[in-house]
Order: structure tokens, then C-alpha cells, then sequence
């Protein structure tokens, strides 16, 4: 695998619905050598911590591959780097291949993957596109947020090669197809429960939807 662009950006403020909203989608290329911390990569900053960012997603990324899925669908030409908000655009980069706890490198850098990207409705206003959410949701092509295991410099044009496997675990794309498709799959929750690299925000949403299918086992 390849990088294929670092994109980054500030808060930003958007007009949507005559109301004004703070937000960090819109990032753009970077043509620098850039530094990555456990808080994420130089020049990058989140408007809304609670939902991105931090030890447990400190960078996005996504693969390339999935723009021209998104501009059959949307009936659209994306050729711009950083089209859903992703710091890394990774020239292949297969949700049903990567496990939740599995490693890259990327120079020195480490990176290991922690959860599939839960898409909000900023989405759908960067695309332009008021059902896009659900359909970038129901597809399970979402990527992935990282940790990062072992800090230092990337840019483009860098390999990224996986350098841990984890075992017993479960791909992004079984985790989004739990979180938003199979919804009611008890047994792959509770195995879900038991990654230990899997964040705690997707753990918890799990907990909680076991509870009203009556199953407390997990408590």
C-alpha cells in the first residue's frame, strides 16, 4: 500500500440550513514531510473531539479505490484528495482484509488500527448529499481511525506495510456490518467485545444495544 496524499486542516466555519456550524472536513494536500504524534498529525485539528480525534482516532484513513464507487453513485467526478475528510488517501486500503489491532508502519511511524469511521451529518454536506450518511454507513467501505503506536515523520509517496496481524479479532468491514447493518447480531457483538484494541466508543454502543436485546452477559 501507498500514500497516496496527507491531507489536513483546521475548524472551519460552513453555512448549512441558514445556521453556522464549526467543522474539519474540508481538509486539503499537503506537499510537506509532516509529523504524526498520538494526537494526531501536524496541522491537523478537530472541531469536534467527541466524535474525532484523540489517542483512539488520531488519523483517518481511506482508500481510493472507494472514489469511484462514490462517484457512480453520486453520479460525480472525485479526483480531489481528502474527499470524505480522510488524512491519509491510501491507493488500496480493503476493509474486509484489515483486522481491528492490526499494524502498520509507515517510516518509523506505527499505526494501529482502532475502529471503522462512524459517519455524522457533516458528511453528507461535504458530498453534497443529504442521504449520503446511510449510504456510506450500510456500505461498510469506511475506513479506518488509528492509534498511533510509535510517532514519527510520513508524506506522500510513502509504503505502508502491516506489520502485526492480530488474531482473534474481527475486520473493519465485520465491524461496520454489526454497527450498522446487522444490527441485532448478538453473538458478533459480544465477540467484539472481547477486542481488545477495539475502542471503548464502539464497545459501549454494543453494551448498550445487547441491553435492550435483553442480553446483560457482558456487564
Amino acid at each position: 500500500m501507498k500514500i497516496l496524499s496527507i491531507n489536513t486542516s483546521e475548524p472551519q466555519k460552513v453555512i448549512f440550513n441558514g445556521k453556522e456550524l464549526i467543522t474539519s472536513i474540508y481538509k486539503k494536500p499537503v506537499s510537506k514531510k509532516v509529523q504524526v504524534t498520538p494526537q494526531g498529525i501536524e496541522g491537523d485539528r478537530q472541531a469536534d473531539l467527541s466524535v474525532h480525534g484523540g489517542f483512539d482516532k488520531a488519523v483517518y484513513g481511506y482508500s481510493y479505490t472507494h472514489y469511484k464507487l462514490w462517484g457512480e453513485r453520486l453520479e460525480k467526478d472525485f479526483k480531489e484528495f481528502g474527499l470524505v475528510g480522510e488524512n491519509l488517501t491510501i491507493d488500496e486500503f480493503d476493509e474486509n482484509t484489515i483486522n481491528i489491532g492490526d499494524r502498520f508502519q509507515i517510516n518509523d511511524c506505527i499505526l494501529q488500527v482502532s475502529q471503522p469511521r462512524i459517519p455524522c451529518y457533516k458528511i453528507g454536506i461535504k458530498m453534497n448529499s443529504r442521504d449520503f450518511p446511510k449510504m456510506f454507513s450500510q456500505s461498510g467501505l469506511l475506513g479506518s481511525y488509528f492509534r498511533v503506536i510509535q510517532q514519527g515523520s510520513i508524506e506522500t509517496g510513502d509504503q505502508i506495510e502491516k506489520v502485526h496481524s492480530e488474531e482473534n479479532s474481527m475486520s473493519l468491514k465485520e465491524i461496520a456490518s454489526v454497527l450498522f447493518v446487522d444490527i441485532k447480531n448478538i453473538d458478533l457483538m459480544k465477540k467484539a467485545l472481547d477486542i481488545k484494541p477495539l475502542t471503548e466508543e464502539i464497545k459501549e454502543k454494543f453494551r448498550e444495544r445487547l441491553m435492550k436485546l435483553g442480553d446483560f452477559s457482558s456487564l
